[in-house]
């Protein structure tokens, strides 16, 4: 019996929450790039990109007057769901994109694509409200660091509670490090305002939700 040519396809094994991911992401650039490089003569597409800043990005000022006046229209709240799916250039959203592709498949194999939605969800919106909080007035958060550190801090909870064995934990941790050192090491050489605290936080977030929500945990938890 012969197999079908498009269920050996190296794109077939990726999980749906990967497809999601990695397709919107490379969706929405594919547009900003247009406008920017003029493939596109709708009006104002060459500044497509500060528009979604401004739109979508997460904004001390803007969070500080909802916590203040205790208003939070749905227009402000949605920008901690999708800062992290619009870049700063191509070559940024190439590199979340091929880290999404590399630790997603992994970690949402073992928690289902719905879950593993969730986690990026939650780990995401978390970072983003840290960097409200601590960021000078003026900066803003675009981009989707924040959702591969939550990949990372998850992929590594779930090796360490596993049963990978040691050299796949210590493999792990090695991993987490490199990532948090270097994104530390970039934000002291380069700046960048407050962005490593939306990494840091979404890395640790990434890591509890990915122990809580793992099939059975939860179960667990309701018979104690």
């Amino acid at each position: 019996m012969t197999q079908d040519p498009l269920s050996t396809s190296v794109f077939n094994p990726l999980p749906v929450a990967v497809w999601v991911l990695v397709l919107a992401i490379g969706a929405v650039e594919l547009v900003l790039s247009a406008g920017a490089h003029g493939l596109v003569n709708w009006a104002g597409s060459a500044g497509w990109r500060v528009q979604a800043l401004v739109t979508i990005g997460v904004s001390p000022e803007v969070q500080g007057w909802m916590l203040e006046t205790r208003q939070f229209p749905p227009e402000h709240l949605i920008r901690y769901l999708t800062y992290g799916f619009v870049h700063l250039g191509p070559a940024q959203a190439a590199l979340v994109v091929v880290i999404t592709v590399a630790l997603g498949k992994y970690c949402t194999e073992r928690l289902g694509s719905l879950r593993m939605l969730a986690i990026l969800v939650l780990a995401q919106a978390l970072g983003g409200f840290a960097f409200g909080l601590v960021a000078a007035p003026g900066t803003w958060l675009i981009g989707g660091y924040a959702l591969i550190f939550a990949l990372a801090g998850t992929y590594a909870g779930l090796v360490w509670s596993g049963a990978e064995g040691r050299r796949a934990r210590i493999g792990a941790l090695v991993l987490v490090s490199v990532l948090l050192s270097g994104r530390i090491m970039l934000a002291a050489l380069m700046g960048g305002g407050a962005d490593w605290v939306a990494d840091l936080v979404a890395c640790a977030a990434g890591y509890a939700l990915g122990h809580v929500l793992r099939p059975g945990v939860l179960a667990r938890l309701r018979r104690v």
